[in-house]
């Protein structure tokens, strides 16, 4: 039978510091981010075979009882007497998710005061935040004032993990009456009425979070993509990107901000500009060919430092040739990896240096990636996801090290990790149409 663990009230701080009741808002209609996801990756979901029975499971309790079942509190027990973004400080939800959404994720303090964790969804959204009902890695669930159990100043959490179909989604929350020292990991299944414990959120908050990888696609008949500046429902930006059949290159032309552009395979001609030029559709800043036609285009920091160099895999016969510059010119890299037809990556997978390579088996689902630009075995083997799918691979966690994903052509559905090993997803979301290129960038800048 679900029971009410009802969650204290959640205060902001008004201008002398002290607490005051939340009014109402109304119902809105219808997020370093793979820190998160790498956790909650790592310690899974134990609980999966209950997870359609009952409205919500406790995970774990307590800062110290999280810890030991791999359950992080990000270091809250000595960081959560400061006040973050005008929270009060102390055993409240709104100062712990603002503590991990800025110290943790590194999303910009708002400038002006969300209030309680009643009234986020809206005072987000009035200053052009995404809100909506579609969870998402690092988002904020929030819950409105008079929600069941929730008492009338609603009440905030951190989104941890996103289940398949949207089916459930683990989070991180303070201020639980119940809970050992307020804190506790919630796994919250969907399909529940209203009036079970713990219900579902009525908003989720994507604050925008620079620094790590988010996605987009690219759609090869209209020659225009659409990207998002973090994982949300929707796209955060579009732009036509060349013109049908040409293929999208992303990297980081300056070395200081994010760049994108296409080439075509008909010609073996790189077309760049730097994102900002592309949104306002300015002509391309560099112009130049690079290889034969019919090749498969490739970007990189080849040498660890400054921007990036481009480059391209021949299908045909498994090798790569890799430019320092983005000119024409030689190669200044040329080595096979792998047999002919794989599907090439690229990406800094061990954190130190510049950038490597890899190859994805469409017939397998098996990765292989080689942190030096030169022929030899694979530094990484791993199986990820089914046969058939198309790689992606990006800073997800917006560190030093690179992750790896696939998007299934057929579903539109993104499936990432942040480890170079088997094993789940972090993170599953469906994001554009189906048959689309999917595209990893760090947006932002």
């Amino acid at each position: 039978m679900s029971h009410v663990r009802a969650v204290r009230p959640c205060r902001k701080r008004n201008r002398r510091g002290t607490s005051r009741p939340a009014r109402g808002r109304r119902r809105l209609p219808g997020a370093a981010l793979l820190v998160i996801v790498a956790l909650a990756a790592a310690v899974g979901t134990p609980v999966a075979a209950a997870a359609t029975q009952v409205p919500s499971i406790v995970l774990c309790t307590g800062w110290a009882g999280c810890a030991s079942l791999g359950y992080p509190s990000y270091g809250y027990a000595t960081q959560g007497y400061q006040s973050y973004w005008q929270m009060s400080p102390g055993d409240e939800c709104t100062n712990y998710v603002a503590y991990v959404e800025s110290r943790i994720l590194g999303a910009p303090a708002p400038g002006y005061l969300l209030g309680n964790g009643g009234d986020w969804a809206a005072g987000a959204a009035a200053n052009g935040v995404t809100v909506n009902e579609v969870p998402s890695v690092g988002a904020v669930a929030e819950w409105n004032g008079g929600s069941f159990g929730m008492g009338p100043l609603g009440h905030v959490a951190v989104v941890q993990k996103v289940g398949p179909d949207d089916s459930y989604i683990d989070i991180s929350q303070q201020n639980i009456g119940s809970a050992v020292d307020g804190y506790e990991w919630v796994q919250i299944n969907a399909g529940f009425p209203a009036t079970s414990w713990q219900e579902w959120p009525d908003n989720f908050i994507h604050f925008p979070i620079g620094g790590e990888a988010s996605v987009g696609y690219y759609n090869p008949q209209r020659g225009s993509a659409e990207l998002r500046d973090s994982v949300t429902a929707s796209a955060d930006m579009a732009l036509r990107l060349g013109w049908p059949g040409t293929v999208p290159v992303v990297g980081s032309w300056n070395g200081r901000s994010p760049g994108i552009g296409f080439y075509d395979p008909a010609t073996g001609w790189f077309r760049l500009r730097a994102l900002g030029a592309a949104r306002t559709a300015r002509s391309p800043v560099l112009s130049f060919r690079f290889g034969p036609p019919g090749v498969i285009p490739l970007a990189g920091q080849w040498t660890g430092r400054g921007a990036d160099g481009i480059g391209y895999y021949d299908p045909r016969t498994g090798t790569f040739h890799l430019r320092d510059k983005l000119s024409a010119g030689p190669a200044n890299y040329n080595f096979a990896f792998g047999p002919p037809g794989m599907v090439p990556l690229v990406g800094n997978w061990d954190g130190k240096g510049g950038d490597g390579v890899g190859y994805y088996d469409p017939r397998t689902g098996i990765f292989r990636l080689r942190n030096s630009l030169s022929a030899g075995p694979p530094d990484y083997v791993f199986a990820f996801g089914r046969p058939g799918m198309i790689p992606v691979a990006g800073n997800w966690g917006g560190g030093v090290t690179t992750g790896v994903g696939v998007y299934d052509p057929r579903t539109g559905w993104f499936r990432l990790r942040d480890q170079l090993a088997s094993g789940p997803a972090g993170y599953a979301f469906r994001f554009g149409p189906r048959g689309m290129i999917p595209l990893a960038g760090d947006w932002l800048g």
